[in-house]
């Protein structure tokens, strides 16, 4: 069993996006996080602030509740000093921020999403405070393997962060073809970027990217995964012309890389408190999705090195 580590205060960017929106109240609601400062384009609504501060009283650590701010900057501005100076004064640094934080991502957005991850990493490096940065990347740096002919060549849990990157997924939803190489080319370049400055770091500041699944908004339920393969595209009929075993087999890949609610905020509190003495070096690449039976992707690494215990499995019965 891998222990969790000592406390720490975090900054988490794309603070009102989806997946900060569960790990945020995750956090508040533990004894690992004093501090937590949202960083994010804009500023949070009353009833979102609201929230969060109630969370945040109900927990008290060592008689006072965990500081929970918010701070609206643009991490695209190497010279914005609101987000800058924050990166200079905690110890963890959890990168969601995105211009466009789905697979159908434009060039021009993926290029502005890109620039976030280079800002965020770099400063997160020089930081005198950061020890730990995070890094959401994403299964589409796999993608390829979904189809001939690297779908050949792994079977069951065989498709592990060290196999050759295959770099974006083509499916069909129903209604139209979709490719998501722009938002996959640059999770994969802020992969290598985090390996890069690791390394030059030795050890100073330990990264971790984590490969997620499908983490649906909202409640991310099993019975709503769909070969859609986004929260914002619609499924449709399939059309003449379409290969209904592409079709199934595109169904069967989104559905097998579910990683729900609590197997989400498990695996990223461990990403921020699990301390790197063990690790093969500074930099860990591992997979995030929840035990489903039969899927290609493999778990060994984020079970050994992070001691993720996942609870759910999309096909198990209720």
């Amino acid at each position: 069993m891998v222990e969790l580590g000592r406390k720490r205060s975090v900054a988490i960017t794309g603070a009102l996006g989806n997946l900060a929106g569960k790990l945020i109240p995750h956090l508040l609601q533990q004894q690992s996080t004093p501090r937590i400062v949202g960083l994010d384009l804009h500023a949070p609504n009353a009833h979102q602030l609201a929230l969060f501060h109630r969370l945040a009283m109900e927990n008290s650590i060592d008689g006072r509740p965990p500081s929970i701010e918010f701070i609206p900057c643009d991490l695209t501005d190497w010279q914005d000093r609101r987000w800058r100076d924050i990166v200079e004064e905690v110890d963890a640094v959890v990168h969601f921020a995105a211009r466009n934080p789905y697979p159908e991502a434009t060039w021009d957005e993926v290029g502005a999403s890109l620039d976030m991850t280079l800002h965020v990493a770099q400063a997160a490096a020089d930081s005198p405070t950061v020890d730990r940065f995070v890094f959401a990347t994403s299964n589409h740096v796999m993608g390829r393997y979904k189809d001939a002919p690297l779908a050949d060549q792994v079977g069951a849990g065989e498709l592990r962060p060290d196999s050759e990157p295959g770099v974006g997924t083509v499916w069909h939803t129903g209604l139209q073809w979709m490719d998501s190489t722009p938002y996959a080319t640059a999770k994969f370049a802020g992969e290598r970027l985090c390996r890069a400055l690791a390394e030059r770091s030795d050890g100073a500041t330990t990264f971790v990217c984590v490969r997620i699944g499908w983490c649906q908004p909202g409640e991310n339920r099993r019975e709503t995964l769909s070969a859609s393969g986004s929260p914002t595209l619609q499924l449709g009929t399939l059309p003449a012309g379409i290969d209904p075993a592409d079709f199934a087999r595109s169904d069967r890949w989104f559905r097998e890389m579910w990683l729900s609610n609590r197997d989400f905020v498990q695996l990223f509190e461990r990403a921020i408190r699990v301390e790197a003495e063990d690790w093969p070096s500074p930099f860990l690449l591992v997979n995030g999705m929840s035990a489903n039976r039969g899927m290609k992707w493999n778990l060994d690494e984020t079970k050994r090195w992070l001691g993720y215990q996942p609870q759910d499995d999309v096909y198990a019965e209720e």
